[in-house]
């Protein structure tokens, strides 16, 4: 929790407790559940601090598919996260964890409900049943645990989960929209949040008018707390389905500008926000603060390729390029050595 990270420290961990866990006959590693649950707790915390052990992963995937019938739905829901959180596939160990957590589906709390459906969305395991199975469970007690943050996270964290896997269906939706809408509404809804909405319904092209105003106006009066990640989903999901705001999408662009100086930790990921801004804002039919855009990225050689790409198109499109437009000055960075390759 401290969020330290020392490998020689983490791998002499992994290493003791797989020495005493060898020491262990079967029946003793069946009967004793601390040993299940102090595998799960050390896995998870490995993987909160993003550190790979491989034989500690083999251990435990290899007990929780012997296993994962008799286990708690909370060691279940915390493996699968831990899997996750690493981006490691392993897929008879999620076929074990689904089949468990199935199976034991009204057991499982709005935690280990949401963590569980984050999980199989962001390794891309489309299992419908389970899926599906969370949904049902999850909403209830999302309605029940009322206005709160939690609750918010949760439900843009299905609505995502279901759009990432391309299971939303109309009536899921809607449900996930109704309860929504009364977080957005009361204000307590967060930017990750409100992005990863919007995302998630304009990827499943199931759009929610009422829904969509609402986050509109929450956003433009919370947009400085938004991250660039979060404000380029945002304003890529407006403009995917085409629901033009025309403050939200100024005020984005003016918020992109003020950051443009800013540090940041993925150049990458900078450069694919910064792509999504100038692409929403061009179909938005906003080539001026698209061209704008472009140019600011540029000049910090934060610029996707797709993003001159844009420009380019638009130029040579209206057949009026001049002589300095984007292609000259993409090309005379070329020949320069000055062009930053992300996003090839």
């Amino acid at each position: 929790r401290l969020g330290v990270l020392n490998a020689q420290l983490l791998d002499g961990i992994a290493d003791r407790l797989l020495t005493l866990r060898a020491g262990m006959s079967e029946s003793a590693l069946a009967a004793n559940s601390f040993t299940v649950q102090e595998l799960v707790n050390t896995v998870w915390a490995y993987a909160q601090l993003a550190f790979h052990n491989q034989p500690l992963l083999d251990s435990v995937s290899s007990t929780a598919i012997a296993q994962s019938s008799e286990w708690h739905p909370r060691d279940l829901a915390n493996t699968v996260w831990a899997w996750a959180r690493l981006v490691v596939v392993d897929r008879p160990l999620c076929d074990a964890i689904a089949g468990a957590s199935l199976a034991q589906i009204d057991r499982m709390n709005q935690q280990d409900l949401s963590n569980t459906a984050w999980a199989y969305a962001s390794l891309e395991i489309q299992d419908a049943p389970l899926i599906y199975a969370v949904a049902d469970r999850v909403l209830p007690l999302l309605a029940d645990a009322g206005l709160v943050m939690e609750a918010s996270r949760d439900l843009a964290l299905l609505a995502w989960s279901l759009a990432r896997l391309g299971l939303a269906t109309r009536p899921l939706i809607d449900a996930v929209a109704r309860q929504s809408l009364r977080h957005v509404e009361a204000g307590i809804t967060g930017p990750q949040a409100l992005s990863n909405t919007v995302w998630a319904f304009a990827t499943s092209a199931l759009p929610h008018e009422p829904l969509f105003e609402a986050i509109a106006r929450l956003s433009l009066a919370t947009l400085e707390e938004f991250g660039q990640q979060e404000l380029a989903n945002t304003a890529w999901a407006f403009a995917e389905i085409r629901c033009r705001n025309v403050p939200l999408i100024e005020a984005s662009s003016a918020l992109a500008f003020r950051n443009a100086d800013g540090p940041i930790s993925d150049p990458e990921e900078a450069a694919r926000g910064g792509y999504a801004l100038a692409w929403a804002q061009d179909r938005h039919g906003r080539q001026d603060l698209a061209r704008s855009l472009v140019s600011l990225f540029a000049v910090g050689r934060r610029c996707h390729s797709l993003a001159w790409g844009l420009i380019i198109l638009d130029e040579e499109w209206r057949r009026h390029a001049p002589p300095d437009g984007a292609l000259a000055a993409l090309e005379a960075m070329a020949r320069s050595g000055g062009f930053s390759n992300v996003g090839d």
